[in-house]
């Protein structure tokens, strides 16, 4: 079955259409973990060192997660293009199954990260300093897991905006409980790394929250019944996602791997140099949130010719957002090229001792960010296309 065959031009506007609020979305969610960082270096260098680690060790988990949420958007997208709606529902039922459980999975493994840190060669001052941030961050994980698969099911029917709007506000909130915990201001205890943590989980918490109650009273999401016997388990769906998911986010741990290791390489050299590590580490994260946009908004577009075994449009969608994805890494490219000392002094305080070591030790490190922008961008556009026909 095949609809009517849209030109290029057309194609890049419906993908543009699509992929802009999820731009929007993207860089709201990175910039939930921008502003712990920053957070952390307004702390000080010690502080942005021992969340560094603390935070790549619980990161596989995380990525798998994510992974595993990727694989719901498809086959909402199918079902919806089919006009499945049992297929959209059951997909993503299980899919809040299996986030929470990974979640509650994970939860015991922050509570050893400290020693788990040690053991695998990291200063011993800066595991025990990091360890409150993965107590607290612990409390935030089934929700953070939830929250991804809410919002990818918001992707699938190509209606992204309230999705866009609840991550703003919880951006909004998370800045706002990184002051009041870390700080200790009002009646509030001063809880440095652990209150940065702690804001995290409850600004999670709330977007979940808010997200459900969204789904299961508007409309098109709540005529679809989603929420329709939640204890039923559908072991068949189940491991379809795990069959799509898993590989998935075994991709994506295996990308991330890269700089988790790298990061837990540097940690050995000293907390100037973990610290620059940290920065250039998040800045290519937001960079690398254009592009993940794109593919996302590839994904559900593609999973919607699929489902329409509509094979024109989908050669078409892909190939578009692949040109929309190749023209955004370049700006990116070049703004890191340009302003690289700029950016990285963002995320420290000038005051810090530290602030000349880090910033030395960031450049080499920033033009290497730089560099691999535009292939790390395709690389991201030409997998989520494929996990759009379930080819993972």
């Amino acid at each position: 079955m095949t609809g009517v065959a849209l030109g290029w031009r057309a194609h890049i506007l419906l993908n543009l259409r699509l992929a802009a609020p999820l731009i929007v979305g993207q860089l709201a969610t990175i910039g939930i973990w921008t502003s712990d960082v920053m957070a952390m270096g307004q702390l000080d260098s010690a502080s942005l060192a021992a969340g560094a680690i603390a935070s790549r060790y619980f990161q596989p988990m995380f990525f798998l997660a994510l992974g595993i949420s990727l694989a719901v958007g498809p086959l909402v997208a199918q079902g919806l293009g089919a006009g499945d709606m049992r297929q959209v529902r059951r997909a993503f039922r299980q899919g809040m199954v299996i986030a929470v459980t990974l979640g509650l999975l994970t939860v015991p493994l922050l509570f050893i990260g400290e020693d788990v840190l040690v053991l695998i060669g990291q200063d011993p001052e800066l595991a025990r300093l990091g360890q409150p941030f993965l107590f607290w961050s612990s409390f935030g994980m089934p929700f953070m897991f939830l929250a991804f698969v809410l919002r990818q099911f918001l992707i699938s029917y190509e209606r992204p905006i309230a999705q866009v709007i609840a991550l703003i506000l919880t951006l909004g909130v998370n800045i706002g409980l990184n002051e009041v915990f870390s700080k200790g201001l009002g009646p509030f205890p001063e809880m440095g790394l652990g209150g940065i943590a702690l804001a995290t989980s409850i600004s999670y918490f709330l977007l979940a929250a808010g997200l459900a109650v969204y789904i299961g009273t508007t409309a098109p999401f709540a005529d679809g019944k989603p929420f329709q016997r939640l204890w039923v388990m559908d072991w068949a769906v189940t491991f379809r996602l795990l069959r799509i998911g898993v590989p998935i986010g075994l991709t994506i741990v295996a990308e991330a791997g890269m700089f988790i290791t790298a990061t837990l390489l540097i940690g050995m050299f000293g907390t100037a140099s973990l610290s620059a590590a940290a920065i250039a580490n998040q800045l290519s994260a937001i960079a690398f949130m254009i592009p993940i946009a794109m593919a996302t908004a590839g994904t559900i577009r593609v999973g919607n010719y699929a489902g329409a075994q509509d094979r024109t449009n989908l050669f078409r969608s892909a190939s578009a957002t692949m040109i929309i994805a190749i023209v955004a890494t370049l700006g990116t490219t070049l703004v890191l090229l340009i302003w690289p000392e700029t950016l990285v002094g963002l995320f420290l305080d000038n005051d810090d001792p530290l602030f000349a070591d880090v910033i030395l030790v960031a450049m080499p490190l920033m033009l290497l960010t730089a560099l691999y922008q535009i292939p790390d961008g395709i690389q991201a556009v030409a997998i989520s296309v494929l996990r759009g026909v379930n080819d993972t």
